[in-house]
C-alpha cells in the first residue's frame, strides 16, 4: 500500500510541477508546491518526492536555485498518462468558426486561415500541410493545345479540395482540339469523386473491359495520367503564428529565436516530421530530443491527420516550447483537423 501512495504521490506532484512551469515559466519550488497542496503535504515531503522525480530523469535544476522543472522525459509521462483531456471553450470555437470561414470557399484561403487559427488558439505556430495530390479527389480536367500540331497540350487539374494543377504535357501523337475535347469530357464524367491515385488503375481496368475504338481512346488516357510528374506536386506548407510566440521567454535568447525561425526558412525538418505523422491515426506529440532532427529539438511538435471521405490526406499541427499547454493543443489540433477535412469535402 505504502508503494502505491509514494507512487501516485509522485505523479500529483509532477503534475503539479509541470501546471506551474507551464503557467508560470519559472522553476518550481517545494514551498510553492505546499501552498498548491493547501499545506497538506509539507514541503520537506515534497522535497523529498522531488529528488525521487530527479533521480527519475523527470525533473532539473536549471541552475543553482531550489526550484525544478520538468526535462523532456517528465513532459512525455506528463502528456501520456497525467494529463486530463482539455475541451474547446465556446468562445474558442466560435474564435476558430470565424477565422476559419472568413474565405470558406477559397482553398489557399481556408489552408491559410486554419494555420492562423491554431496559432491564435494555443499561443504556438500553427501549421497546417497541402493535401496530397495523388490522395485528392478529382473534379475535372481541361486541356489545352499550345500549338499547331497539337502534340504539346495545357492540362489544367482541378481538385475536389481546391487545388489547381497546370502541366505542360508532350504528347507521343498528335491529338486534334476535338479530340482534345472529347477526351476531357469523357474524363470530367468517368472520374469524377475518384482519388487521383487511383485514376490510372481505374482507367486500366476499363481498358480491360473495352474493345476496338475505345480501346485506342482509354489508352491515350492512361498514358496522360502516367505522365512522369503529372500527380506530383511540392510540398506546400502553411504557418502562422511566429511574431507572437517570439513573445514566449524561451525566445529572449536571440540564438534560439533565430534557430527556430530558420526552420521555416528552410522548413524540410518540419515537412518531414508532418509527412511521416500523416500516416499514423490521431494526435501524436514529439518532445524535445524524441525529435530525429536536431533542430527542433528544443521544442515540442504536435500533429494530427486530416481526411476526406475517410482517407488521410494531409496533416496540421503547432510547434512551440516543450513548455506549453499540450491540453490546449492537442484540443485544438484535433477539433481543427476535423473542421478542415469537412471544409475540403464541402469545397468539393
Amino acid at each position: 500500500m505504502k508503494h502505491v501512495d509514494t507512487e501516485q504521490r509522485c505523479k500529483r506532484i509532477l503534475y503539479a510541477i509541470v501546471e506551474s512551469y507551464v503557467d508560470s515559466a519559472m522553476p518550481v519550488g517545494s514551498r510553492a508546491l505546499s501552498q498548491r497542496f493547501r499545506w497538506s503535504m509539507s514541503p520537506a515531503t515534497i522535497r523529498n518526492v522531488m529528488a525521487d522525480l530527479e533521480e527519475m530523469g523527470l525533473i532539473t535544476h536549471p541552475h543553482t536555485s531550489a526550484g525544478r522543472v520538468p526535462t523532456d522525459k517528465g513532459y512525455r509521462v506528463y502528456v501520456g498518462s497525467l494529463l486530463e483531456p482539455r475541451h474547446l471553450t465556446k468562445e474558442e470555437e466560435s474564435l476558430i468558426s470565424k477565422v476559419v470561414s472568413r474565405r470558406y470557399e477559397d482553398f489557399e484561403g481556408l489552408m491559410q486561415n486554419v494555420s492562423r487559427a491554431i496559432g491564435m488558439i494555443t499561443n504556438e505556430v500553427g501549421i497546417v500541410l497541402t493535401p496530397r495530390l495523388k490522395r485528392t479527389v478529382f473534379k475535372q480536367i481541361e486541356f489545352i493545345p499550345m500549338d499547331s500540331s497539337s502534340s504539346r497540350v495545357l492540362a489544367v487539374l482541378v481538385t475536389g479540395s481546391g487545388i489547381v494543377r497546370n502541366s505542360l504535357l508532350e504528347l507521343e501523337e498528335d491529338l486534334t482540339k476535338a479530340e482534345l475535347f472529347r477526351m476531357s469530357e469523357f474524363l470530367n464524367q468517368e472520374l469524377e469523386g475518384l482519388f487521383l491515385g487511383d485514376i490510372k488503375n481505374h482507367l486500366t481496368r476499363r481498358l480491360l473491359q473495352e474493345r476496338d475504338s475505345f480501346y485506342a481512346f482509354l489508352k491515350k488516357a492512361i498514358s496522360i495520367f502516367s505522365r512522369p510528374g503529372f500527380l506530383r506536386a511540392e510540398d506546400k506548407m502553411y504557418f502562422d503564428g511566429t511574431a507572437g510566440l517570439m513573445s514566449h521567454p524561451e525566445f529572449d535568447d536571440m540564438k534560439r529565436a533565430r534557430s527556430f525561425l530558420k526552420l521555416f526558412e528552410e522548413k524540410q525538418d518540419i515537412l518531414d516530421v508532418f509527412n511521416e505523422d500523416m500516416e499514423a491515426e490521431g494526435v501524436k506529440v514529439h518532445i524535445g530530443k524524441e525529435n530525429a532532427c536536431k533542430h527542433i529539438q528544443d521544442f515540442a511538435v504536435v500533429t494530427c491527420n486530416y481526411k476526406v471521405k475517410d482517407r488521410a490526406i494531409g496533416a496540421l499541427g503547432a510547434i512551440g516550447p516543450t513548455r506549453m499547454e499540450y491540453g490546449k493543443v492537442i484540443s485544438a489540433v484535433t477539433y481543427l483537423s476535423e473542421l478542415l477535412g469537412k471544409a475540403l469535402e464541402d469545397l468539393g
